[in-house]
């Protein structure tokens, strides 16, 4: 049996679906998009049926590309029937799309979910009066807590044995303007609202929709989470990925490299220096990046994320944050990458995908490389700076800040169209489910794992075969006199910039030995920060965006880093910093 889940969005589709499946859910893209499809196995009534998670819908007739893919699925009818999930607390609303559902005359079953949320804001819904007036069969749910699964389990055996019944076969108006006032009539029938005192959760709703007090608390939310995310990342890889990979999986690797005799194949294996990120072997630093650099940090990320998803926080701060972002050519989902990205640009890349123009994908991308450095170059710029006043610390933050939006206000003005308005919708907060919560966490790190890391021990090993051919050497010594005559620096850190993209945090780290002067450790910073993607966010980059926005992108950031590099050098030295 195949079943299709459809509905608005923030209805509670995907824990509905997290549900039913478990965690057999993989993720696809839809043929030619970027559009996400999930898809799972489940027994239902004691049957197999694949489900698939459609997009959230206003309308089978919707604008962006999400409805659309939608929209094709379900006219399709390859599937065997519709469950449409309705939000109890905006009934109103979504029967305008289950009213499209019903006029396709498929086989359908409507599952009214939140019926616990809403009978706490006093909304009263006669579910029997509601099943006579649409002619479909409907099944109350609060799929937080798996309440109403068993009666969709019988009625599922019942839809096995007489499908045809679960077809409804009312009129429904074609005009827009008929089919609400029909909804109107429906809800005058089968909706009935009591008053009652606002929650806790209904009182944080205003706080964080109201900008006065929205904004403020937005700035919490987001320090906390990069101090959570690098906790749990840090925590990770110092207590399980390093020593795992130090004391294990390295001794192994070592015996390895003893037996074989080649010096070419050597190379090619285990790099010139085997040392893991002073080489670039596939066995050694092929995969220590992925695995104990990249991987904690992704997987804390996603944590907070699927908290904050959850929760029903994100499009808040889309919202919030949509003034500004239309300043510099986005709406209020660009701003979700740059969040992402403070942890690590890996997962920041990935939520590019929620961007529906590649105008608005090269912006957010090239923004979210020059606006902060990720977790671990913040470390290490706070390391290396440490022993000077906090104050030229911040100023190298608020000038790569500026930097950004300077960067994004001339993107915006070259190149052509411009940004949607935002059109999200706001969900009421919810405690997020931990089972919905691992669910997604593990769909996310299995995307991580088939995008991310194939793609990241593809790059090392191509710039090992540069580095055994010694084209990086001749690189750094091409860019020698530049660093001298530019930007006022030792020629020497040139060999430090060369392979700083495989791990920047270390390459700013790197820059130690070198006793550089206040001066050169910002300008050198700043510049590492900026001039190129890490490795492992260079070829996400690429397979996210294809080869000519990755370079687009790319090609603009180095020239930015360049020019604002000088910039920040002339400025320092008229400060006349020691």
């Amino acid at each position: 049996m195949k079943i299709i889940l459809t509905g608005n969005p923030n209805v509670g589709k995907s824990v509905v679906f997290s549900y039913l499946t478990g965690y057999t859910a993989i993720s696809s893209n839809y043929p030619g998009t970027t559009v996400e499809i999930l898809t799972g196995k489940a027994k239902i009534g004691g049957f197999d049926c694949d489900i698939i998670d459609l997009p959230g819908s206003y309308s089978l007739e919707g604008d962006n590309i999400a409805e659309k893919v939608a929209s094709d699925i379900i006219k399709k009818s390859d599937y065997d029937l519709i469950i449409n999930i309705i939000d109890a607390n905006n009934l109103e609303r979504n029967l305008l799309f289950a009213l499209e559902i019903i006029s396709l005359r498929t086989p359908l079953i409507f599952l009214i979910n939140k019926c616990d949320i809403a009978k706490n804001r006093g909304v009263k819904i006669n579910f029997t009066e509601i099943e006579k007036i649409l002619n479909v069969r409907i099944i109350p749910i609060i799929a937080t807590v798996g309440f109403g699964f068993d009666v969709l389990d019988n009625e599922f055996k019942k839809f096995t044995q007489n499908k045809e019944k679960y077809i409804p076969d009312i009129p429904v108006p074609s005009d827009t303007i008929e089919k609400w006032k029909k909804i109107g009539e429906i809800i005058s029938k089968v909706q009935k609202i009591e008053h009652k005192h606002p929650t806790f959760l209904e009182k944080l709703e205003v706080i964080t929709t109201t900008p006065v007090t929205a904004i403020p608390f937005a700035l919490i939310v987001m320090v906390l989470s990069f101090y959570i995310i690098r906790f749990i990342g840090e925590g990770l890889i110092n207590n399980l990925f390093a020593p795992v990979f130090n004391n294990y999986y390295f001794p192994v690797i070592e015996k390895l490299r003893n037996y074989i005799s080649y010096d070419t194949l050597k190379m090619l294996v285990f790099g010139k220096n085997p040392v893991p990120m002073e080489g670039f072997g596939i066995l050694t630093t092929g995969v220590y990046v992925p695995f104990v650099v990249v991987l904690p940090y992704v997987f804390s990320f996603y944590i907070v994320l699927g908290f904050l998803e959850d929760m029903g926080y994100l499009p808040r701060l889309a919202v919030i944050l949509d003034k500004f972002s239309h300043k510099i050519g986005l709406h209020g989902y660009g701003s979700i990458p740059l969040i992402m990205g403070l942890g690590c640009k890996v997962p920041g890349i990935f939520s590019l995908r929620i961007l529906e123009s590649n105008r608005d994908k090269i912006i957010a991308g090239s923004l979210m490389f020059l606006v902060a450095p990720c977790i671990p170059q913040t470390a290490m710029i706070f390391s290396i700076l440490s022993k000077y006043s906090i104050l030229y610390t911040f100023i190298v933050f608020i000038y790569l800040f500026i930097v950004g939006v300077l960067a994004s206000f001339l993107l915006n003005r070259f190149i052509k169209g411009i940004s949607s308005d935002l059109f999200v919708e706001i969900p009421p907060y919810h405690i997020p489910l931990l089972k919905n919560m691992i669910c997604k966490l593990n769909i996310r790190i299995k995307e991580f794992f088939k995008d991310a890391i194939i793609a990241i021990m593809a790059g090392i090993f191509f710039i090992n075969i540069l580095d055994i051919l010694n084209i990086l050497e001749k690189i750094s010594n091409f860019f020698s006199p530049f660093f001298k005559n530019i930007f006022s620096l030792p020629p020497e850190i040139s060999s430090v910039v060369a392979t700083g993209f495989l791990r920047k945090d270390i390459a700013i780290t790197l820059l130690t030995p070198f006793n550089l002067g206040l001066k050169e450790i910002m300008v050198s910073s700043f510049f590492l920060v900026t001039y190129l993607p890490c490795l492992a966010s260079m070829m996400v980059l690429r397979k996210e965006l294809g080869n000519k926005n990755s370079f687009y992108v790319m090609g603009f950031n180095f020239i930015i880093s360049l020019i604002f590099t000088f910039i920040f050098s002339i400025l320092l030295n008229s400060l006349k910093l020691i």
